[in-house]
Order: C-alpha cells, then structure tokens, then sequence
C-alpha cells in the first residue's frame, strides 16, 4: 500500500519546503517496513532454496535405502541377434548364468487372397465373411455396396474387432492382378490358431490363396538343456523378474545369458547423493562466509544462523560415524569406499575405489548403506535427518519458513496502519500549512494597507 502525500500548493517557499520534508520523513518511515519485508524475502528464499537442496539428498539417497533396492541389475546375451535380456525387475531378480537354445519363434497365423487389379475400385461383391474365433464363436463380417473394395472389407473387418487383423498388400507377383488381402491372427502361438474365414459374397469372386497361408506356432526353446514352449516372443514367466526377447531362431546355437550387479550404475547414484551433500555443505560455508558488510549482503540472510550450523554438524557425524552392522568386513564406514570430507569442509569421492569395493565386498557395501532394517544404515539415518529438516508442519525448516510469512505478515499489516496515520497526519499538516499561509496573506495585506511612518505632519 504506498502512500499518498496529499497535495499542499504554496506560493510560500518556506512553508512548502517545510511540507515537503515532512512528507519525505513520513514516506522514510513507509520504505523501512519496506525494508523490512524485502529482507524477509530474501531470507524466505534462502530457507526454501536449503529445502530444495535438502529433498535433493533425499531423493539421491531413495535407492540406496534397503538392499532390493540398492541393487541394480544389468542383463547380457552372448548373440543379441537371437535372444537377449530386455528387462529386469531388481526387486525380485537373482543375479545367474544361464543357457538358451531358441528352436523355433512364436508366429501368428495368416493366409492371404488370390489377387485383384486394384485395391479401391474393384467390386468384389455382396455379402458376408464368416469367422470362427480361437474360442470357437462363430462371427460375420457384412460387406455391403458401400464398402466392396478389399480396403474396404480390410476395414470392416478390422472395425468388427474378432481378434484379426486385415490389410492390403501389393505382392509384386502379378503385374496385372497385384493386389491382395492379407487376414493375420493378432496373438501369436498356436493357441491362438483360428479357423480360416470363408467369404459368401454374391457378384465377386474373391477367395483365399489355401497354398498361401501361415499356421500359428509357439516358440520353441531349450533353456539349461530343458525343451520348453512358450506362446509369444516375450518369455516373461521362466526366471522371477526377467525379460527374455526372442530375436531369431537358430537350432544347435547355445547362447549365454547372464545378470550381474550393474556397478556403473550404482556408482553413479552414489556420485549424485556425493554431489547432493556437497551443495548443502557449500551453500552453509557460504552464508557463513562473514565480513564488514555481509549484513548488507541479501545472499547471506541466514549468516550466522544458529540452525544452520546444529544441521551441519548433525551431517557431519553421520558421515563420519555411520558404522557397516555386517561384522567380518573391511567396510566400516563411507571412507573405506571413497568418500571422505577434504580441507574445504565438503566430500571427496573417489569413484574407481568405490566401484572396486562394489565389485569385491557388495554385500558390505550394500548393507554399509541400506543398514539390516528399515531405520538402519547410512541412508536412512540421512533421510531420517533431512525429514527432520523438511518434513510439513514440525520440520525445523518449514517451522523456519512458517514463522519468516507470519512476520512478513504483520509487516504488511504494520505498514499499512502506519501509512494510514502518515496520510492522515499530512493531510493535517497541509490543512494547518493552508491556514497559517493564508493568515500570512492577510498580515501582508493589511500591513500593505497602513500609510508609511512619518506620512503625518
């Protein structure tokens, strides 16, 4: 709410100079809370921007918090070109070697028309299609003259939705009758086989090419010596979690698969977490960075700040104590794998000697971290710190940001009564300003009016 300075019009330079201070002394008193609530937000800033940086721990940290979820899993295919690992659920894979042999791919049944000049302009007559689902239902297709083209039967019967799938396709076979219609079954495997439609139109002589058609088959392969069958390409049910894509089949090719603990990605999750904590680490040092001016110094609002410095002393001792609950190991603690607290105050991580201590003690490794329970470990002691910090409501953060909008709260309200009493006040002054001008007026006018000393004899 700015203030409004009442008009005050003097020929009387005394007096509007006088007004003129005045108004300037009030609209001073208006900037402070100014002032006042400007230094607030950028304080407000700060707090919000340490929660970001806090949350960021948390989130870098997410993986590491139990050992499903601290393991990362890659899969490999010694022929890619015919089988290979497509996905991987860690939470329920075993890392393993296995052997695959892939006979036969899964297909689906197809058969196709014998062939016609074109695809949109020759009728081929008047009817229906009879289908025979994989479930035994008998269906109909209607052809009608509106759509008596093979794009048109080919959309009808997709339209119908009976598990089949219809398209034209130019052979290249016949330069005069190129044309044909191709129906596919939509599953693969042979319980997914279907009878082949009959087509009863009348004026048309379209029918089905019975040399040219595909039955549907299962895949075919030996997994670990064992012959298995499976209806589709995707094997999904053979080993928990895992994926298997058949690409091709090659009879007597034995393939390799393999899943192994994928340590590069692992180690880049603990780059993150490293780089998370560092930015917390940086932006205290920072504030606490003081000098002659720092008051005046808009990033440095939280200078000083008796929290800051309880939060970072907290971090520090549970990266420096946090201890492996696995007895027997070398992995006591985050410096046996690379990360450790340098001159600056903030980490060093070392990334060859924590992927060597993954390759070496991952079990170590893993439980130095996600701890044998849910509240133990590294990174749920840390999350449980950050929670602390951030949480809604009792974190001392948001307790921190609640209370810096309340104060700025009550500045608005203070500056808004105060520029109300400024503006009253001035409209006083200028009310008494116009009266003492006018009686100074008229104290000129009489005393212009009087005849000068002596004018008498």
């Amino acid at each position: 709410m700015p203030l409004e300075v009442p008009q005050f019009n003097s020929n009387n330079m005394q007096l509007a100079s006088a007004y003129d201070k005045i108004a300037k002394l009030e609209q001073k008193k208006i900037t402070k809370f100014d002032e006042k609530a400007q230094k607030l937000d950028n304080e407000l800033q700060l707090v919000q921007d340490l929660k970001t940086r806090f949350g960021k721990i948390k989130e870098t940290l997410q993986p590491f918090r139990s050992p499903s979820e601290f393991k990362d899993l890659k899969g490999f295919s010694s022929h890619e070109d015919i089988a290979m690992i497509s996905s991987i659920d860690k939470s329920i894979a075993e890392v393993g070697s296995y052997e695959l042999e892939v006979l036969n791919l899964a297909n689906t049944n197809s058969i196709m028309t014998y062939g016609m000049p074109d695809r949109d302009k020759s009728e081929v007559g008047v009817g229906y299609v009879s289908f025979k689902t994989a479930t035994g239902e008998e269906k109909e297709v209607y052809i009608g003259s509106d759509n008596n083209t093979l794009d048109g039967v080919a959309s009808a019967i997709n339209d119908a939705k009976l598990g089949v799938r219809a398209f034209v396709v130019n052979d290249g076979t016949d330069a005069d009758e190129p044309w044909r219609l191709v129906v596919t079954g939509e599953g693969t495997g042979w319980k997914n086989d279907i009878e082949w439609p009959e087509f009863y139109l009348l004026d048309g002589d379209l029918e089905f090419d019975r040399e040219r058609t595909r039955e549907a088959k299962s895949a075919i392969i030996r997994f670990n010596g064992m012959p298995l069958m499976a209806d589709e390409n995707t094997i999904k049910d053979l080993l928990p979690g895992i994926n298997i894509d058949l690409k091709s089949a090659k009879e007597g090719q034995s393939i390799k698969l393999d899943v192994k603990p994928d340590f590069e990605k692992i180690e880049e999750k603990a780059k993150g977490f490293v780089d998370s904590v560092n930015e917390v680490f940086s932006f205290i040092q920072q504030q606490n960075q003081l000098g002659a001016d720092s008051h005046k110094d808009p990033n440095k609002s939280l200078g000083g700040d008796v929290g800051l410095q309880a939060i970072e002393s907290r971090m520090r001792s549970i990266i420096q104590l946090s201890q492996n609950e696995l007895p027997g190991t070398t992995i006591q603690g985050l410096r046996n794998v690379g990360i450790v607290f340098n001159r600056n105050g903030t980490l060093d991580y070392d990334p060859k000697k924590f992927q060597k201590e993954l390759e070496t003690n991952f079990e170590a490794v893993s439980t130095l971290f996600a701890g044998t329970s849910p509240l133990t470990g590294f990174a749920n002691k840390m999350i449980t710190l950050v929670d602390g910090m951030t949480r809604r409501g009792d974190g001392m953060m948001s307790i921190k940001e609640n209370a810096l909008n309340d104060r700025k709260d009550r500045i608005t309200t203070d500056k808004e009564r105060a520029t109300q009493r400024a503006e009253k006040r001035l409209a006083k002054v200028s009310q008494q300003f116009s009266r003492a001008e006018a009686a100074i007026q008229q104290m000129q006018q009489a005393s212009a009016g009087l005849p000068p000393a002596g004018g008498m004899g």
